[in-house]
């Protein structure tokens, strides 16, 4: 039970869980809350956003997953989140031929530093720093709609990419009270359906952080400020935007920012009644009532590593391009879309090493486990991360303009297949050692 239960957590809080056989343009069923604003009929139009070189079709929804649950009395998980249904992702199954070491007892993992580290050297700073630069956003933000000014737009747009970074960075470990407590999805509910968005520009609702706490997750968090900030096609003018605009971005921005808190606050003081999430994981085998072993928290770990990969290599990658279609692509307002694809593989190569190089910190990862009993696997693990980072950065930006161009595919098929062989890696050979 608890090994399903932690792949099920792994899944919910890395995987972008998209309804992609929702790409309907009965788009006023799109979202389903009985306290959802109406989308008027004029304003359809604005969904149907191209870019010039791709067919662009409206998705409903959003797609995080991440609803709540109670995950000591339970077992089960959280279910799907609002606007989209829970789809596969990284479940981490083995396939026919997983190529299988047996440990001795003495080699298997039993390294508790591996998880301290995890939680001091990786986490804890990573949340920190996502706290910090989310802070800032709803500074700059507040900045600019008290006084909307060129430059006040461009330093929010600044500090919004920013803790974008952060925040993919850390979507390795997404488990936990980010998919328990639903604090993924409501920092980053994708792929963003605008109607869910203009909805709320058009109702005639007093817009305070309060309110705007109460929506949907579609309705809030990064993807909602990015389509205020930067337009449907990142090609949004100071002109554009309207009081409403202004109103929305000055009550959303002080929400992302508290998400954020709770996140860090979840694993260091513990909220909503839970105690703090890092005794659970470090106490594996001594005493957490969810990992009963230290080998169920390195499978924690390696799921994560397993999940933002094959969202990475499968969905945010393979899903718009076999679809030719960048509204799925995840980042489309900003046009940083390559920028989350970098970090996401950032946050695969964190989470193996246990460091987290943005702060300087340095910890026992993974990496050392593997090297100690497979040091070829750790080897071509290292190589392929090399590998996969320099084949995304080979691939022509921005990826919401090149995503149809013909020239272009042969370097995003062979960054698709990079992540996907380290995919297989972690699935295959890593997940087995530390589950013995």
């Amino acid at each position: 039970m608890v090994n399903k239960t932690l792949k099920l957590w792994a899944r919910i809080g890395t995987c972008a869980l998209v309804n992609i056989g929702a790409m309907s343009s009965a788009l006023s069923e799109s979202v389903t809350a009985e306290d959802t604003l109406a989308l008027p009929s004029e304003q359809v139009s604005t969904l149907l956003s191209q870019n010039d070189a791709c067919i662009a079709v409206p998705v409903e929804g959003g797609g995080e997953g991440g609803g709540e649950g109670d995950p000591m009395a339970s077992g089960e998980g959280g279910e799907g989140g609002e606007g989209g249904e829970g789809g596969e992702g990284g479940e981490g199954g083995e396939a026919a031929f997983t190529t299988r070491v047996y440990l001795p007892p003495s080699q298997r993992f039993q390294d508790r530093q591996i998880l301290t580290d995890f939680v001091d050297q990786l986490i804890v700073p990573n949340y920190e720093q996502l706290t910090d630069l989310t802070g800032s956003l709803a500074d700059a933000i507040a900045t600019f709609t008290a006084n909307p000014t060129e430059a006040n737009l461009e330093a929010a747009r600044a500090v919004w990419l920013s803790a974008r970074n952060s925040w993919e960075q850390s979507e390795a470990f997404a488990f936990g009270p980010a998919a328990f407590l639903g604090l993924d999805a409501e920092l980053d509910d994708w792929p963003l359906n605008e109607a869910d968005v203009i909805a709320v520009l058009e109702s005639g609702d007093t817009l305070t952080p309060e309110y705007v706490d109460g929506l949907l997750t579609s309705q809030k968090g990064f993807h909602a400020i990015g389509y205020l900030l930067f337009g449907t096609d990142s090609d949004k003018t100071l002109s554009d935007f309207t009081t409403r605009d202004l109103e929305y971005l000055a009550a959303v921005a002080p929400v992302l920012d508290q998400t954020a808190n709770d996140l860090l606050a979840s694993w260091t003081e513990g909220i909503q009644g839970y105690p703090p999430f890092r005794s659970e994981f470090v106490n594996a085998g001594a005493g957490s009532e969810i990992y009963p072993t230290v080998q169920t928290a390195a499978e924690e770990i390696t799921q994560g590593i397993i999940g933002i990969l094959d969202e990475l290599g499968n969905i945010k990658i393979g899903e718009a391009v076999a679809a030719q279609n960048p509204f799925l692509l995840e980042s489309r307002f900003s046009h940083s879309s390559l920028a989350n694809f970098k970090d996401n593989l950032i946050s695969a190569r964190n989470a193996y090493l246990g460091d987290y190089a943005a702060a300087g910190t340095e910890g026992e990862g993974l990496a050392d486990f593997v090297a100690a009993v497979e040091p070829e696997l750790d080897a071509e693990i290292r190589a392929k991360l090399d590998v996969a980072m320099a084949d995304i950065e080979a691939i022509p930006g921005p990826l919401e303009k090149t995503l149809c161009d013909r020239a272009a595919q042969p370097e995003i098929i062979a960054a698709q297949e990079s992540v996907l062989e380290l995919l297989d890696l972690f699935q295959q050979r890593v997940l087995p050692l530390v589950q013995q």
